[in-house]
């Protein structure tokens, strides 16, 4: 049973659309870099000031052999990291994310912002071009029951947010999700 066997209820219901993200995501390779050493890269740039001694260390201390073992303290700290990252990466990290963000849907976005920021990351620009082709090119690697999970997540979230990310949910779906272009 895939997703879209179940439309209805994944949407309506948080612990269905998790049991979703989990199966259709399960299998996802793990890549090379790890959150810690992406909240770095966020931190620094990719500039010279990360050592390579504090790189690796925030690389052995990563505790994910797969997606489904990423604390939420991790996600927590690097809630706006989807946006920086590849497609091999975005592909791993993603279903962290939109799992976390179900999860805990009912907190405020002064303490976490992991949903508002899930769903930007899944909402291609529609007036920057170069923008828009980069979030693109991160959903490529997506089979077809990923994207019909990411579908159900922001079909979720407009149902449940009131706030901008409900009214982003919404335009992702419209602008790209569900239109003729994704």
């Amino acid at each position: 049973m895939n997703c879209s066997d179940n439309v209805s209820t994944a949407t309506a219901d948080a612990a269905s659309l998790i049991a979703c993200i989990e199966r259709e995501f399960a299998g996802t390779q793990r890549p090379e870099t790890s959150l810690r050493q992406f909240l770095l890269t966020d931190k620094y740039g990719m500039s010279e000031d990360i050592s390579e001694r504090e790189w690796v260390a925030s690389g052995k201390d990563r505790v994910d052999s797969i997606w489904q073992e990423i604390p939420d303290t991790e996600i927590e700290e690097g809630e706006g990291l989807l946006a920086h990252m590849e497609a091999e990466e975005f592909l791993y990290y993603l279903p962290a994310y939109m799992r976390y963000a179900v999860a805990y849907q009912h907190r405020a976005s002064w303490e976490t912002d992991v949903l508002g920021m899930t769903v930007y990351a899944l909402s291609p620009s529609e007036k920057n071009r170069d923008s828009r082709a980069y979030a693109i090119a991160k959903y490529a690697g997506f089979n077809a029951a990923q994207r019909q999970a990411v579908v159900l997540f922001l079909t979720f979230v407009a149902l449940v947010d009131e706030s901008l990310s409900g009214q982003y949910a919404l335009a992702a779906l419209a602008d790209y999700w569900q239109a003729d272009t994704a």
